[in-house]
């Protein structure tokens, strides 16, 4: 039995929560080690979280008790969940607030939630200049995120609530920039 400390890891094999894994379980003297959280343990992600010495276990965030399962006797966790899996806010929020509960009653010491900002704060709903999405958001996979933060501090969970964009790898997949067709820049 190891006397490292556990964080669970959300999205283990997706590329935020696999980059958090990797980046743990790459330092061996840091008195922590992973749970890796997926639907798919039996995934090739996660057959290789397992190789690089990660405990994976199952977890769905659409069946709370295996999200407590998976946070029993963790220290503290790394969080995030996947709009564009399902490409609705209310999914996502439904997701966050099993996490948040998850969360509190496992007694984590301290999670990281990987949010975005709520930007019906800076260009209120009443404002023309953006269309209303899924009946209440201008941005809903940014404004489900930046919404639910609120949920981590009114349950009293210990959070770092870290607000990334845009990652490189969205350069990777379609998102960089490109040559305009005439094969000029002006």
């Amino acid at each position: 039995m190891s006397d490292k400390k556990v964080i669970a890891v959300a999205g283990a094999t997706g590329a935020q929560g696999g980059g958090a894994a990797r980046a743990i379980l790459a330092d061996p003297d840091s008195g922590f080690t992973v749970r890796a959280l997926t639907r798919n343990p039996d995934s090739p992600a996660a057959r290789e979280l397992a190789e690089l010495g990660a405990e994976v276990v199952q977890a769905d965030f659409h069946d709370e008790p295996t999200v407590h399962t998976a946070f029993e006797g963790a220290y503290s966790a790394f969080l995030v969940t996947n709009f564009w899996a399902h490409g609705s806010a209310a999914k996502e929020a439904e997701e966050i607030e099993v996490l948040v509960r998850a969360a509190k009653a496992a007694g984590l010491r301290h999670v990281v939630w990987s949010t975005l900002e709520d930007t019906r704060e800076l260009l209120p709903l009443d404002d023309d200049r953006m269309p209303v999405l899924q009946d209440k958001y201008n941005v809903p996979h940014f404004d489900a995120k930046g919404e639910a933060n609120e949920l981590f501090t009114q349950a009293g969970v210990p959070t770092t609530f870290l607000n990334t964009t845009f990652f490189f790898q969205g350069f990777l997949q379609g998102m960089g920039p490109s040559a305009p067709r005439t094969g000029c820049w002006r």
